[in-house]
């Protein structure tokens, strides 16, 4: 859109759909969980960007396509004809093995969804008493991040209120044999040091297989008391592409080529 406004093209008119009318940028979510940053310092404005732009914005959301028409279909609009389309709907967590999982935990994907949820919980935090148990399930690049960013976060915040920070305990549920398992072995063994260190956790090779409330269950047959629990595991994509007609990969996405 900023790169339409600075440099139009004639006869194109652009139109945007999205259900937020602010839009957070995901590389900036671990800072601010932190505290590093504040909630406008990571989200976009579309109001003012899509009129820069001189774009129609929809406050909407895109739920399928028709193809031959050319239209998408939306929550409250009319279809929306289009000459060409981009998809850009981000993905969400993939929790529909896991009995529980979609009742019990704070998904940090969409990441639209995230922020309120995010201040539910330090809410929660702030104003309980006695210890509280804190997982991150998911050890990829995402969620080794929001793990130390959260355990950052959150106790300086409690020691900014006067509370012990210590009363918060901090696990990392793996389903692989290592954590990080796409970086480097040095990587992975800093990271593990790192956790030592700050007195997380890390539970390896424990798939989760159940969440019953505050009883996550792992593929090693163990169960852990969890107070809150944070969603981080390999996305997946939103069901209506494939029922649109698109070309899609196996785990749903759409399928692209080296372009």
């Amino acid at each position: 859109l900023k790169r339409f406004a600075m440099k139009p093209l004639p006869g194109v008119r652009i139109t945007l759909i999205c259900r937020d009318v602010e839009t957070p940028y995901s590389g900036m979510l671990p800072g601010l969980v932190a505290g590093h940053y504040t909630r406008d310092d990571v989200h976009i404005d579309l109001g003012p960007l899509a009129r820069f732009a001189n774009a129609r914005f929809y406050h909407d959301e895109a739920i399928g396509l028709d193809l031959d028409a050319r239209t998408v279909r939306t929550v409250k609009r009319p279809p929306v004809p289009y000459d060409v389309l981009s998809i850009d709907i981000g993905s969400t967590p993939y929790m529909a093995d896991v009995p529980g999982a979609a009742e019990n935990v704070v998904a940090v994907k969409p990441i639209s969804n995230f922020f309120d949820r995010w201040q539910e919980l330090v809410r929660r935090i702030e104003t309980s008493a006695g210890p509280l148990s804190i997982a991150i399930v998911g050890a990829g690049a995402g969620g080794t991040e929001m793990l130390l960013a959260m355990q950052y976060g959150l106790q300086r915040r409690l020691r900014d209120l006067g509370h012990d920070p210590t009363r918060l305990h901090f696990h990392l549920f793996s389903a692989e044999a290592v954590p990080l398992p796409t970086h480097a072995p040095k990587v992975q063994q800093t990271f593990l040091r790192v956790c030592h260190e700050r007195g997380i956790d890390v539970h390896l090779d424990a798939r989760v297989q159940s969440v019953d409330g505050k009883n996550l269950r792992t593929s090693d047959g163990a169960t852990y008391a969890i107070d809150e629990t944070l969603w981080v595991t390999h996305a997946s994509a939103q069901s209506w592409l494939g029922d649109a007609g698109l070309e899609i990969h196996g785990n749903g996405f759409i399928a692209v080529n080296e372009t």
